[in-house]
């Protein structure tokens, strides 16, 4: 039986990890927030939601379409710039494992 977060104290931090089809709605971002983030020596674009939280997209800095561009189509959003680029960059060294959590099929241990 899986115990509830909240009777053991522990918090979780969301992360959204998203992939779109042709034709699927993009994200939408303030305007002017775009930020490069460095993560372990390599630059990852991000930019504040409309929600407040931030998003990372899967391109290098120097040569990133727009979050909202047909061409960009895989995401990470989180609470924090270096938590949306931080958990990119580890999905970018393990595509399988963005695979699977992009199929929903990670569950929490």
């Amino acid at each position: 039986m899986e115990t509830e977060p909240e009777a053991t104290g522990e918090r979780g931090v969301p992360i959204e990890v998203t992939v779109a089809a042709d034709g699927d709605e993009r994200p939408s971002v303030v305007d002017g927030t775009r930020l490069d983030v460095a993560v372990d020596g390599r630059l990852y674009p991000t930019a504040e939601r409309r929600d407040g939280s931030y998003l990372a997209w899967w391109f290098d800095a120097g040569d990133s379409p727009a979050p909202e561009s047909e061409v960009t189509t895989e995401w990470v959003a989180a609470p924090t710039r270096f938590l949306a680029a931080a958990t990119l960059r580890e999905l970018w060294e393990d595509p399988a494992v963005f695979d699977r959590l992009a199929d929903g099929a990670e569950s929490r241990p």
